[in-house]
């Protein structure tokens, strides 16, 4: 729930609202999906990555990507623009539509570190 809860963070180190995070994964390949009743077009997403340097292990991930589900299949949307990694803010993606009843976020966690979400936006 803390995905989506659209409480907004004050930073990536805010441990003050609901976070998710791989805890205590470090160093691999994770996701989480979101599943829609009726079939939705989508072009964009935004992610706010938990980050707490200096106080945990949890860092933003070395990179990740966002997949459709295209009947049984997963297949990766076509990005128009770089996946962000970038603390302290929505790292917005935009891709050529898709019509879907389910979106996949993969990440790659750093070596020896875990990751999480702070806030998962898609268009509503």
């Amino acid at each position: 729930q803390a995905l989506n809860d659209n409480v907004l963070p004050t930073s990536s180190l805010d441990h003050e609202i609901p976070r998710f995070t791989w805890w205590d994964h470090r160093g691999t390949a994770e996701w989480v999906a979101d599943t829609f009743a009726q079939p939705k077009l989508l072009s964009q997403a935004e992610v706010y990555w938990f980050d707490d340097t200096s106080r945990g292990s949890c860092r933003v991930p070395a990179s990740w990507r966002l997949l459709w589900k295209d009947g049984e299949q997963w297949k990766p949307v076509e990005a128009t623009r770089p996946y962000g990694v970038e603390k302290d803010t929505f790292n917005s993606l935009t891709f050529h539509p898709v019509r879907t009843t389910a979106i996949r976020l993969e990440v790659q966690l750093r070596p020896d570190v875990s990751g999480g979400i702070l806030e998962w936006r898609l268009p509503k």
